[in-house]
């Protein structure tokens, strides 16, 4: 008795539907034995068995023999077959994703996880913190995009990179809706984040992701800041290669958090591979031959990073298949796991030029973070850094994943798997540690030529491929040349003249003198910047005695830092101490705002929404003159100090008319005010973004005040916003904005001239921008970045002025004459013109810095700090020495001169 045929499996497919139809085929002819039919067919009745069993595609000849041997139409077969095996363009979509990892939206085809994933999900609702663990390629990225994330309510994942503060505020920016600037200020402190967490929605988890990013690419201040800020969020779910398993025990807070709760992702055992590699075939009406199937789990079985190895080498299979069946021929012309993707680096690699491959070497190795101990690893490098059209074609191909800002590895797989990167990088590892290392230290240059190579380090850098170099490390290794350069000049001054000396000795007077007047100089240049330092230190307690000193040092040595000194004793006898710790203890953070005339300021007592605003007299120290709110977490001040504006818990804004501050009485209110909230200088117009719809969308809000009981809301006609300001004339806004089609970011400045807002200047920017700054008549327009402030005239005449900025969480404001910007962080204020060169550095504050203004009437910054303290901050250096000299004893008593310039004669300071 004939036995009975295994059933199929796959007749969803078309491999499976044509098997089938074999069979119907072979039952239409009176089923006979696979044994008659081979009779005639002249084939083996094994042959003619598998050729309907579903397993893979026969061979056209198999096939018209068999569909002859059951007396069916050869030609209606044919095609049927050739449509089968018809090969396909390599622009079908795989439904494998290659070497990265899978996404939220890759769901549908993540396969083989099912187990692990609900376990994740079951401790993830079980513990607020949970570590996933598991090898380079295990698939920890994967599962916590595809597997975990889809099955959470409320999720946000993001990587650390070099500043996860600031991912987090953008991140939480976005989400929210208020500004990343604001909670950059407020994430300052490491317990704000679980805090705005709460307030926003306490069941949000947070999910980072490349967790090991913290200990390859941050420094230990933002590390430790971001580890706090993790273990006190109500939800948080981090994924960590294992051999940073290590790095993450010598945090005792995550020690902790993590006891029970991790999940260690380990390689996919027999089964779950097979549904790896076959569930998302049959998702799109695929089959894979059993063969091939077979083949792969033999191939990759136990292995811990097979992953990506797998999906890669299955995209490759896709591309090589025949209809919609994978075949273990496409399989083994793609190379098999082992040498897909060496196959595919290598196809582009020889696609290139010459010049190419060259710029190809150079941008992987920019993409490798050397190990220390441990396997190298990928890194972000910044695209603008990198050559577009080679960047483009390495992308294509997957082998490099963009963003807007920054470029990587597709997978670390590529760094195990293709050979000719491995020879490149064991054949630069030392070029490349110098050049990662020449990388951090143009970072952190800033112009301070203390920092500057020298000796050996300068040796070594200079022998890196000037090609494989971006500008700023161009910048910094250029500028240590030439201080090298400097340093041997004078070397080879002082050789030739020893050498002189011998020879001649008559010529030893007039280099003695020589000699003599360049040691004075020397020493001069050092006493006066000692001098200028001890300037800084004396200045909270003997302002009198620091400006005295300040003149004597710019008198003996006029420099950046004895000027940077005078401009300080100058802001210091201008401050004035408005209340003493005993009185009044302000808490770090709190957000100050001084009045233009110097006589209040406006502030938060205490933390969050149990504040209350009150106004303090700036010349009467701890004179409380008015509360003018409850519950309110932050304040605005006009810039004519007439009007205040007070965000309360509820969300809507009081506006107060403080014009007589012992006495402020309500205006009106906006509801449902944003936390950005931005004003004029007369305080009759504000702008700010605020989310709109079901569907939430920001959009920048203009309110007219000029009735402010009845205030009239416009809205600027773009979605997408990040952060809008009003200007202090009240007739323009600045805002930023994002095109969410090409993830293009905008600062634009919209004119309000009519009955609805118009577009005047809009400037396309590279980077992610953090805060937008109008100058009073709309001709400047500032955007700050992470390191650096950028000055546009919107005129459009000249170039660009860019400013370093030292701190992610600064900011800026123009003077109203639109040539100068200021620029403060948490402990200092810099000053710049708009051609980029630097009026003056402020550092000598009693406190944190806040409510940066500039005050029109005296033609000079100010700020308040937090003991609290306020400060007039003047760059008119010619200005401030003769008002020094006009209103203080100016010269140091012979005493002090002795003590502070042995040695030197003295010299008119006036």
């Amino acid at each position: 008795m004939p036995r009975t045929e295994r059933p199929l499996d796959c007749e969803d497919t078309e491999l499976g539907a044509f098997a089938a139809d074999l069979r119907k085929l072979r039952e239409k002819a009176g089923r006979p034995s696979y044994r008659a039919l081979a009779s005639r067919a002249h084939y083996s009745a094994a042959t003619l068995s598998d050729a309907a069993g579903g397993k893979k595609l026969p061979s056209l000849a198999v096939t018209l023999a068999y569909v002859t041997a059951c007396e069916g139409d050869a030609e209606e077969w044919e095609r049927r077959w050739r449509a089968i095996a018809a090969p396909p363009g390599r622009t079908a979509e795989a439904p494998y994703v290659g070497l990265k990892a899978f996404q939220e939206e890759d769901a549908d085809r993540f396969h083989g996880r099912e187990k692990l994933t609900a376990k994740l999900v079951e401790l993830t609702r079980a513990r607020p913190f949970v570590g996933v663990f598991g090898a380079s390629g295990s698939g920890k990225s994967s599962l916590l995009r595809a597997g975990l994330i889809p099955r959470l309510p409320r999720a946000l994942i993001f990587t650390p990179g070099v500043q996860p503060l600031d991912e987090c505020a953008v991140r939480l920016a976005r989400l929210t809706g208020q500004s990343a600037v604001v909670l950059s200020h407020e994430l300052a402190d490491p317990a704000a984040l679980g805090l705005l967490i709460r307030q926003f929605d306490e069941e949000l988890v947070l999910v980072v992701d490349q967790f090991e990013e913290v200990f390859t690419l941050c420094g230990p201040e933002q590390r430790d800041w971001f580890v706090r800020a993790l273990v006190g969020a109500p939800h948080v779910v981090i994924g960590v290669r294992a051999d940073f398993y290590g790095h993450v025990g010598r945090h005792p807070e995550l020690v902790e958090a993590l006891e029970d709760a991790q999940v260690l992702v380990g390689p996919l055992t027999t089964d779950e591979l097979r549904r790896a590699i076959t569930e998302p075939a049959r998702h799109v009406g695929a089959t894979v031959e059993s063969a091939l199937v077979i083949r792969l789990v033999a191939d990759v079985v136990g292995q811990a990073s097979a992953l990506p190895l797998v999906q890669h080498a299955l995209v490759e299979t896709w591309h090589r298949r025949r209809g919609m069946t994978l075949s273990l021929a496409g399989y083994e012309e793609a190379g098999g796991v082992e040498h897909a993707i060496a196959r595919t680096a290598e196809s582009v690699h020889e696609q290139l030029s010459p010049e190419q491959r060259q710029i190809a070497r150079r941008t992987f190795l920019r993409l490798i973070a050397l190990g220390e101990g441990i396997e190298d690893t990928k890194r972000r490098a910044n695209r603008e850094d990198l050559d577009a059209e080679v960047l483009e074609r390495l992308a294509t191909a997957r082998l490099v994943t963009l963003t807007e800002q920054h470029a990587e590895l597709t997978h670390e797989a590529l760094i195990r798997s293709w050979p000719r990167l491995r020879e490149w990088i064991d054949e630069d590892r030392n070029a490349l540690r110098v050049h990662h290392q020449l990388t951090e230290a143009a970072a952190q240059w800033d112009g301070d030529r203390d920092l500057l190579y020298k000796g050996a380090r300068l040796a070594q850098a200079a022998e890196l491929d000037p090609e494989s170099l971006t500008g700023p490390e161009r910048a910094f290794l250029t500028a240590s040349q030439a201080d090298g350069r400097r340093r041997a000049r004078r070397t080879r001054v002082v050789v030739s003249v020893l050498s002189v000396l011998v020879v001649l000795l008559a010529s030893s007077v007039v280099f003695a003198a020589v000699q003599a007047r360049e040691a004075t100089r020397q020493r001069n240049d050092a006493l006066a910047g000692r001098a200028a330092t001890e300037v800084m230190r004396l200045l909270p307690t003997d302002p009198d005695k620091a400006a005295r000193l300040a003149l004597a040092a710019h008198a003996v040595t006029p420099a950046t830092a004895t000027r940077d000194a005078v401009l300080n004793a100058d802001a210091a006898r201008w401050s004035s101490y408005t209340s003493t710790p005993q009185m009044l203890s302000w808490p770090e953070g709190d957000f100050l705002t001084l009045s233009t005339n110097s006589e209040f300021f406006l502030g938060t007592l205490g933390s969050g929404v149990t504040s209350a605003t009150v106004l303090f007299r700036g010349r009467t120290p701890g004179d409380r003159l008015a509360r003018v709110g409850e519950r309110v977490n932050r304040t605005v001040l006009s810039g004519d100090d007439r009007r205040a504006f007070t965000l309360e818990a509820t969300g809507d804004a009081q506006v107060w008319d403080v014009a007589r501050p012992e006495e402020p009485q309500r205006l009106g209110t906006i509801a449902k005010a944003p936390a950005d909230l931005t004003v004029s200088r007369d305080g009759t117009a504000a702008a700010g973004v605020v989310r709109t719809g079901e569907r939430p969308r920001h959009r920048a809000v203009v309110w007219d005040l000029r009735d402010p009981a009845r205030p009239a809301e416009v809205a600027v006609p773009v979605e997408h916003v990040l952060s809008a300001v009003m200007s202090p004339s009240g007739r323009e806004i600045a805002l930023l904005r994002k095109d969410n089609g090409t993830g293009t970011a905008y600062a634009e400045i919209w004119v309000l001239d009519g009955p609805a807002p118009r577009r005047g200047t809009s400037i396309a920017l590279s980077d992610e921008p953090l805060q937008v700054v109008t100058s009073a008549g709309g001709r400047a327009l500032a955007v700050r970045f992470a390191r650096e402030l950028v000055v546009w005239r919107t005129a459009g005449d000249g170039e660009p002025v860019r400013v370093p900025v030292g701190s992610s969480r600064a900011t800026a404001v123009f003077g109203d004459d639109d040539r100068k910007i200021a620029v403060q962080t948490e402990a200092s204020v810099e000053v710049w013109d708009v051609a980029g060169v630097r009026a003056g550095s402020f550092g000598g504050f009693r406190g944190n810095v806040h409510g940066l203004r500039y005050r029109e009437r005296e033609q000079a910054f100010g700020v308040v700090d937090s003991t609290p303290s306020m400060w007039t901050l003047h760059t008119d250096f010619d200005r401030v020495v003769r008002g020094l000299c006009r209103e203080r004893e100016a010269a140091l008593s012979d005493d002090d001169w002795a003590k502070y310039f042995p040695g030197v004669e003295r010299v008119p300071v006036c």
